[in-house]
């Protein structure tokens, strides 16, 4: 049968006369669920080990294992524990038979002979029911799973990369690339950087423009001056943050950590220390990445952010 065509709902059928099992599945054929059949207790508890049912309507008066002993075998069962069922009996009302069928975990209890109208309504109320409560325990799932990745993720955002960042270099591994520009080593290197700047934040607030264009410049002169290789520039664009690297493959950047001011060469990292609340930089195996943060949405007095 084709997954369009099967029936939503599937009521599994148990009693140890096949007379009886025949009327049942002709009396609730109508409401249109699949109808599933089983000729005692141990049976319907073999079948429940890999079929999944919306409720079951089991017989009281059985060999063996009777109705009420299936019933408590199956909520024993973590798989079949919220299954509802429905009991059929042909004592007649009794109130200690009503009320056990209640302590076994019984949805509900109908004598026989029934009428066919109600057990039909019965039955269509606790598939509803079942339905709901499959409904529930799947958005239940759904929920602990988004939970945990949420969490995950945070945990995640929380920790530098290897090799170093900053606080919100985590955050910026989901940020799409805007520029990723090898550079010539020539003069013409910073106003290639700004003019790539300057395509790539077209639309953002200028203020954001003018921020990232100095400092762009700062770290493209300070690169060529200090190196005699090509630097690159890279720009990445997360939710909040602005990210731009500069790399080259010249000397290791530890001795320009703190730039003398009396010293031309080194005005450019002290420019982008004004600016910044912290220049992070990242030494490679030949050469050197200095990076920067910058909130896309400063607050008053507030600048590039490691």
């Amino acid at each position: 049968m084709s997954k369009a065509s099967a029936p939503a709902e599937r009521l599994l059928l148990v009693d140890d006369h096949p007379d009886n099992l025949l009327a049942l599945a002709a009396t609730l054929e109508p409401l249109g669920y699949e109808l599933v059949s089983a000729g005692s207790g141990a049976e319907a508890l073999r079948l429940l080990l890999h079929e999944e049912v919306s409720a079951v309507v089991l017989d009281v008066q059985m060999p063996d294992l009777d109705g009420f002993e299936t019933a408590a075998l199956m909520r024993s069962r973590g798989a079949t524990s919220s299954v509802p069922i429905l009991f059929l009996t042909a004592v007649g009302h009794s109130v200690e038979h009503e009320l056990r069928s209640y302590e076994v975990g019984g949805f509900d209890y109908i004598c026989k002979p029934f009428d066919p109208r109600a057990l039909r309504a019965k039955v269509r109320a606790i598939v509803e029911w079942s339905s709901r409560l499959r409904a529930l325990q799947a958005s239940r799932s759904l929920y602990a799973d988004s939970a945990a990745a949420l969490a995950e993720s945070a945990t995640d955002a929380a920790a530098d990369p290897p090799g170093g960042g900053g606080a919100g270099a985590a955050a910026m591994r989901a940020a799409r690339r805007l520029v990723d520009l090898d550079l010539d080593a020539t003069p013409r290197a910073p106003s290639a950087a700004r003019d790539a700047v300057r395509v790539a934040l077209s639309g953002c607030p200028e203020g954001l423009v003018e921020q990232t264009l100095l400092l762009v410049s700062e770290l493209v002169t300070n690169a060529l001056v200090h190196t005699a290789s090509t630097p690159s520039l890279r720009l990445d664009l997360g939710p909040e943050v602005l990210r731009v690297e500069v790399c080259d493959a010249g000397t290791p950047l530890a001795s320009q950590l703190a730039p003398d001011l009396l010293d031309e060469s080194g005005r450019g990292l002290q420019i982008v220390s004004l600016l910044a609340d912290r220049c992070g930089w990242t030494e490679l195996g030949a050469g050197k990445c200095v990076w920067f943060e910058i909130d896309r949405s400063p607050q008053p007095g507030a600048g590039a952010r490691r």
